[in-house]
């Protein structure tokens, strides 16, 4: 990871991408206790009780790491109130006493620390357990899976796990809100799982910027990103498949040509194209001349979640063996 890419992934963090949103909800649904368990789990987890590596406590690495990132990120020297002595303490005081949105901050951090591929070795079951905790705790938020590709002719060497293929992270778990449990258990999960592939790595970085611009309540720009990440899907279920088509073709001509190679019935045509007319009737993708759009949330969210099903639909119905 370079310099450049090294600060940019400090800084994309909740705080920083929800920057006047859930202040005073996010302190009423985020309890001591679920924070307590957050930081017991850590605990246990920097010092190899869950991994049972052989690496030793990797809390001073860690927490060092964390304070050093903290700094950077919210411009200060010292971060606690406390009397506290050295960076460790320092960094452990604070998060035991920050707002909810910077101890999101923390968690998502937690995830991008050079020590974190030897502490998290699958850190998606990482998200798994801290999912748990959250929902346990009634917290209406959650992370969002990591997504990795393989870097071809690229290995790593380790005298513990000996040749590995070197991973590399396109998307970092992210903390956002559930706004409603069910949907997004029904829905967006389902989505995010059919896109944790690697030739769907273009498509998932834009579902997921659709997410954040949801959360952002950047609608029209959310409308944008769905239309993309849909005509994306197309894209590459058509070169999967070997189908004939151009890689200018718009989501019309995509759907033709999906249609008439899958065995999908023609009455999901229209309500698939209601994806891409939402796009170009009600996005930022298009000008919109002297008529100054205006989407209300509840349309967002329903461009949302209607891009999740057609792209459950369509990976289910065609990439799946």
């Amino acid at each position: 990871m370079s310099i450049g890419e090294h600060f940019k992934s400090i800084f994309d963090v909740y705080s920083q991408r929800n920057p006047a949103l859930d202040q005073g909800d996010a302190l009423e649904k985020f309890s001591q206790k679920a924070r307590t368990r957050v930081l017991l789990f850590y605990n246990d987890l920097l010092k190899g009780r869950w991994e049972r590596h052989p690496l030793g406590n990797q809390s001073q690495e860690f927490w060092s790491q964390m304070h050093k990132s903290l700094q950077y990120l919210y411009g200060r020297v010292k971060l606690s109130n406390a009397g506290t002595q050295g960076v460790v303490e320092d960094a452990v005081a604070f998060v035991h006493q920050c707002s909810p949105n910077e101890f999101f901050d923390f968690m998502e951090l937690s995830f991008k620390l050079d020590v974190s591929g030897r502490v998290m070795k699958d850190d998606n079951d990482i998200v798994e357990a801290l999912n748990e905790i959250l929902r346990v705790e009634n917290t209406p938020y959650h992370l969002t899976r990591s997504v990795k590709v393989e870097v071809k002719n690229s290995y790593t060497y380790s005298p513990y796990s000996g040749k590995t293929v070197t991973m590399r992270t396109v998307a970092y778990p992210r903390v956002v809100r559930s706004e409603e449990e069910m949907l997004h258990q029904e829905a967006i999960e389902p989505a995010l799982d059919a896109l944790n592939k690697p030739y769907f790595e273009a498509a998932n970085l834009e579902f997921r910027d659709a997410m954040n611009d949801y959360r952002q309540g950047d609608y029209e720009d959310c409308l944008a990103k769905c239309g993309s990440a849909f005509e994306s899907v197309l894209k590459v279920l058509c070169r999967r498949k070997g189908w004939n088509y151009s890689e200018d073709d718009n989501a019309s001509k995509l759907i033709d040509v999906v249609f008439s190679r899958s065995t999908l019935e023609p009455f999901f045509k229209q309500t698939l194209m209601l994806i891409s007319t939402m796009r170009n009737k009600l996005s930022s993708s298009h000008g919109g001349g002297s008529h100054v759009r205006n989407v209300e949330g509840h349309i967002a969210q329903y461009a949302l979640t209607s891009s999740a099903a057609a792209i459950v639909l369509l990976v289910r119905e065609i990439d799946m063996p």
